[in-house]
C-alpha cells in the first residue's frame, strides 16, 4: 500500500466512503437468508457483544441500539472480550457470543471465541475478513463487505459493524414478535447513508472547529445512545493525534474529573437527548469559569446556548444516533491530527519503539 504523506490520508478516504458502503451493506443484507443464525439468537437466554478497542466500542453502540429496540426484553450485553473469560460469567449452551474484529485475528477476541466454544455457546463473528483465525473457529460469520481498513484508525469498519448489528436486531425483533418498532427498522436504516452525506458535505464546519482546538487534554462526554460514541471518539483522539483524552457519561464529569480540566482542556459533548440540556448548560458554565473550551454536537432542537462551538446534527431517529453521532467525531479527530502535521493512518506503528511495544504483547 502506497504511503501517504499529506491530506487526504486513507483515514479521510474511508470516512468519506461510508455512505457508499452503508448502501451496499443494506442492499446485500436484505437479500441474504440467515434463518439458522436467527433461530439461535431467538432461542438464546443471553447474547454477549464482545470486542477489543474500536471493536468493543462497536459492541457498546450496538448495545445502545438493542436497548431501544428490545427494552425490557433485551438479552444483549456488551462486555470487553477479556472480561467475558471471567468465571463469574458462567457461560452455558443457552448463551450466544457475538464477537467483533476488523481483522479477525485479535488475540483476546480469538481466546474469547475459543472459550465460548468450549462452553458449548454458539459463536458469531462480525468482521471484514472471512478467512481469519477468528472466522475459522466461529459457528457463524457475518461480513459487512469492507475487507480491510487502509487506515488503522478503523472508521469505516466501526460504522459498518454497528450498522450490520442494527439490521440483525431488526430481523431478530420480528422473529421475537411483540416489539413495536420492528416493522419500521428497515425504513429507518435506509435513511442513514443520506444523513452521513449531509454531515460529510458540511465537513468544512467541523474542520473550522478543529483548527481552533489546540488543547493538551480532551474530555469527551456522552449519555445513553452516545456513550459508545464518546468512548470511540476518545480512542480516536488518542490514536490519531496522541493527545491525552478521556471519555465518560456527561453527569460523571461533575463528580471529580472536572478538577483535571483547565485552560488547556477542551470538553466535547455529544448528546441527542434535549432532556439533559440544562445539565449540559451547567457543564459549559463551569467550563467557562475554569477556562476550558467547550464543543457541542447536538440536535437543532437543543436549547444550549453557552458552548464555545456547536455543530447541529441533522434530525434522525434515536436508533441512528449511535451511528450518526460518531461521524463528526471521526472528522474532528482527523482534522486535529493533520493540523498537528501527523499521519493518522498508522497510529505510530511506523515508529520502531511502538512497533516493538506492540510485538511485546501480541
Amino acid at each position: 500500500m502506497e504511503l501517504r504523506t499529506s491530506h487526504p490520508y486513507y483515514m479521510y478516504d474511508e470516512i468519506v466512503l461510508q455512505p457508499e458502503y452503508l448502501k451496499k451493506l443494506f442492499l446485500s443484507f436484505k437479500f441474504q437468508n440467515h434463518d439458522k443464525i436467527f433461530s439461535v439468537l431467538k432461542d438464546s437466554n443471553r447474547i454477549f457483544l464482545v470486542g477489543c478497542g474500536t471493536s468493543y466500542n462497536a459492541a457498546l453502540s450496538s448495545f445502545s441500539i438493542s436497548q431501544i429496540i428490545f427494552k425490557k426484553e433485551n438479552k444483549f450485553r456488551a462486555i470487553p472480550a477479556r472480561e467475558l473469560m471471567s468465571p463469574d460469567i458462567s457461560l452455558n449452551n443457552k448463551d450466544v457470543v457475538i464477537a467483533f474484529s476488523h481483522s479477525g485475528d485479535t488475540k483476546a477476541t480469538f481466546d474469547c471465541i475459543e472459550m465460548a466454544n468450549q462452553n458449548n455457546c454458539k459463536t458469531i463473528l462480525v468482521t471484514g475478513n472471512i478467512d481469519s483465525r477468528c472466522a475459522n473457529i466461529s459457528d457463524f460469520v457475518f461480513t459487512y463487505g469492507y475487507q480491510k481498513d487502509k487506515s488503522l484508525a478503523h472508521t469505516i469498519t466501526y460504522t459498518l459493524s454497528v450498522f450490520l448489528m442494527l439490521l440483525i436486531m431488526g430481523i431478530l425483533s420480528r422473529r421475537m414478535g411483540g416489539v413495536a418498532i420492528d416493522d419500521r427498522i428497515n425504513s429507518i436504516a435506509i435513511q442513514l447513508p443520506s444523513l452521513f452525506e449531509n454531515i460529510i458535505n458540511r465537513r468544512k464546519e467541523i474542520k473550522k472547529i478543529a483548527e481552533s482546538l489546540k488543547s493538551k487534554f480532551y474530555v469527551i462526554c456522552g449519555n445513553e445512545s452516545t456513550i459508545g460514541v464518546a468512548h470511540e471518539a476518545a480512542l480516536k483522539f488518542g490514536e490519531v493525534h496522541y493527545t491525552p483524552t478521556i471519555s465518560m457519561d456527561i453527569e460523571q464529569i461533575f463528580h471529580g474529573p472536572l478538577v483535571m480540566c483547565n485552560k488547556d482542556t477542551t470538553i466535547l459533548v455529544t448528546a441527542s437527548n434535549i432532556n439533559i440540556d440544562s445539565r449540559i448548560s451547567d457543564l459549559f458554565k463551569a467550563s467557562r469559569i475554569i477556562g476550558s473550551t467547550s464543543v457541542l454536537f447536538t440536535t437543532e432542537k437543543s436549547s444550549v446556548t453557552n458552548s464555545n462551538y456547536v455543530f447541529h446534527m441533522p434530525d434522525c431517529h434515536e436508533l441512528l444516533v449511535p451511528l450518526l453521532y460518531t461521524l463528526p467525531m471521526q472528522l474532528i479527530s482527523y482534522y486535529i491530527s493533520i493540523n498537528k502535521k501527523l499521519n493518522p493512518d498508522y497510529i505510530r506503528r511506523d515508529q520502531l519503539a511502538y512497533k516493538e511495544a506492540r510485538e511485546a504483547y501480541e
